[in-house]
């Protein structure tokens, strides 16, 4: 179904660029600019990667309206955002992309970049729009139909670089490579009652766990997650906030079920930005290659990723001094990436000893972090 959709849309958009090319950014008049249609559709982590290029683009513009077309679920991060003007949701593949198509159209669009989305779906909304100026990713099979493209510098260019190199195009930039969350007025005493609630006070020393994820194959093994977990709570009276979705909430409260100290499994039973905020009160965060690993560092969580797949060099943790990664797949597996492969065992992940995990804690995140806040 995905290769008849994406070959019926090429014929589309190359039909309409046969009778109107698309439009030079360079003849784009910065200063006529009102405003932009970001479009950053896709999973938490990229949705965070694409802050500070919007936080760049803001403060570069500060004239411009910015509007995002984002994640029906993960567009939450950017509720609050400031440099945020108006926030769309991308309703999946259904006819619900008519009724947005037609209300984005409306917007009258001087230019939409393409930060991070799904073709064809994501190209489609933008010629839709009717904007004269779309700017994407040069290996998008749809490229053609981009007034300007920009490419990977190479196989493990961050993630928030790359959709800095969109908003470069325009002269936008930034030193600072941190990403953004908002918390909404409230949110943080609400987590606090929530923590009170389970615990009968909010944990001085709570810390959290990512055990699950998108797939199994990014997963660090649960036996590991449940000896770290004993390992923090004997070393340091830690109680474990141990976040999970509906989907995956089953193997995140069997390792809670194992473990000697108390622990709150969220299981999807909290808004998103709720999670955000029991994450705000935590002292350290010890997750897979997930959205929460990267909602912990734009929360300024300090947080040790534990990566297979994917490498730390483009996926981070980047530009912070509160994130670190432990990452062994270049030691134990020759084979071609996997990063879009479902690994029938994950020997990069069971390559990460709990040892390995307790030694980064004790060199990295106990000189650094223990003695904040008491």
């Amino acid at each position: 179904m995905h290769k008849l959709f994406m070959k019926l849309a090429h014929t589309y958009l190359a039909r309409r660029v046969r009778r109107r090319p698309p439009r030079l950014l360079s003849d784009v008049d910065l200063g006529g600019v009102r405003r932009v249609l970001l479009i950053s559709a896709t999973a938490l982590g990229d949705t965070l990667f694409s802050t500070p290029a919007i936080r760049a683009l803001k403060e570069r513009f500060p004239a411009w309206e910015l509007e995002v077309l984002a994640h029906r679920v993960f567009g939450a991060v950017l509720a609050h955002n400031p440099q945020v003007d108006r926030i769309y949701t991308y309703p999946g593949r259904n006819r619900r992309l008519l009724t947005l198509a037609r209300d984005l159209r409306l917007r009258a669009y001087d230019l939409v970049i393409i930060l991070h989305g799904n073709d064809p779906e994501a190209t489609l909304l933008a010629h839709l729009t009717g904007s004269p100026y779309i700017i994407g990713s040069a290996k998008s099979p749809l490229a053609f139909a981009y007034s300007a493209t920009v490419s990977p510098a190479g196989p493990f260019e961050p993630a928030i670089e790359r959709r800095l190199n969109y908003v470069r195009l325009l002269g936008a930039d930034t030193n600072d490579k941190r990403m953004d969350l908002f918390l909404p007025p409230g949110e943080l005493a609400r987590a606090a009652a929530i923590l009170t609630e389970n615990f009968g006070a909010v944990p001085p020393r709570l810390m959290a766990f990512h055990p699950t994820g998108s797939d199994p194959y990014k997963w660090w093994p649960a036996a590991n997650f449940v000896e770290l977990g004993n390992f923090l709570y004997e070393s340091y009276n830690a109680p474990l906030l141990i976040i999970s979705g509906s989907g995956d909430r089953e193997p995140a409260e069997a390792i809670a079920a194992r473990l000697a100290g108390p622990s709150l499994v969220t299981g999807g039973r909290f808004p998103l930005l709720t999670v955000a905020a029991l994450l705000s009160h935590c002292r350290l965060l010890v997750a897979n290659d997930s959205g929460p690993l990267h909602m912990g560092l734009a929360l300024g969580v300090p947080s040790i990723g534990l990566l297979g797949a994917d490498d730390p060099r483009r996926v981070g943790p980047y530009g912070v001094d509160w994130g670190i990664a432990l990452h062994k797949r270049e030691e134990v597996c020759d084979l071609e990436p996997c990063l879009l492969k479902k690994c029938p065992r994950n020997l990069c992940m069971e390559a990460i000893a709990v040892a390995d995990v307790v030694e980064m804690i004790k060199t990295w995140w106990e000189p650094r972090w223990l003695g904040v806040r008491g």
